[in-house]
């Protein structure tokens, strides 16, 4: 379970305090998709940042599975986030220099693995999104789609219990973007936290809860019953 407890978080902008959360209180439990919604300069990425532990609010708590991430150090965030958390973001952030199976690798390599570990895991990703045969292709040969496909491997490496998604079909034609929503809606059944940020309203109509935000508050919640 994740849980947001009063969350404020304020940036300072020179001169300027840009109020970006307001106050939020949420419960996201795992084995199902959170979609967060909202106009541009709601909070929506602020959020996001805050339940993967990219950033600290200002005042509240973030808790996950009763640890308090706000108490954490730098180095333990970090570690936090490299075993429990994978990222999936609008622009892929692949390196460009690498095979498919080396940035799926990244990841684990930066954990200590062996070479011969890292690949065997990261065929598996690529595998379990339809990429086996994609392995030695480059970010440049490969589709907008397949792009996000080895994103999400990447992300999925490690095995993590929470999956975080910033707009990940807002770079996709539709068809595309539905297989990429399909994937991400099928690790519900593994009793991860599956939360999307988006603009969609598509993407909603498949999430279990859908919470919108407006000027950095929770304006609503609504919970859905949804075919599995």
């Amino acid at each position: 379970m994740l849980v947001l407890n009063d969350v404020h978080k304020t940036y300072q902008m020179g001169e300027t305090q840009v109020l970006a959360l307001r106050g939020v209180s949420l419960e996201l439990p795992p084995a199902q998709l959170s979609v967060i919604m909202g106009h541009s300069g709601s909070g929506k990425s602020t959020l996001m940042h805050l339940a993967g532990c990219l950033d600290v609010p200002t005042s509240g708590s973030v808790e996950y599975g009763g640890l308090d991430l706000t108490t954490l150090s730098s180095r333990e965030r970090a570690d936090f986030r490299s075993s429990e958390v994978g990222f999936v973001f609008q622009k892929y952030n692949l390196v460009g220099n690498l095979t498919a199976l080396e940035n799926v690798a990244l990841p684990l390599l930066l954990r200590n693995a062996t070479t011969k570990q890292a690949h065997a895991r990261a065929r598996e990703a690529l595998d379990l999104v339809g990429l086996q045969d994609r392995t030695t292709h480059r970010p440049a040969k490969l589709s907008g789609g397949e792009q996000q496909r080895v994103a999400i491997a990447r992300a999925l490496v490690n095995d993590p219990t929470m999956i975080l998604a910033d707009e990940p079909t807002g770079n996709l034609d539709t068809v595309t973007g539905d297989r990429i929503l399909e994937l991400l809606s099928q690790f519900r059944a593994d009793d991860k936290i599956v939360l999307v940020v988006t603009h969609n309203p598509e993407i909603a109509e498949t999430a279990d809860l859908v919470v919108y935000l407006r000027d950095g508050r929770v304006e609503s919640q609504q919970f859905q019953e949804v075919a599995r």
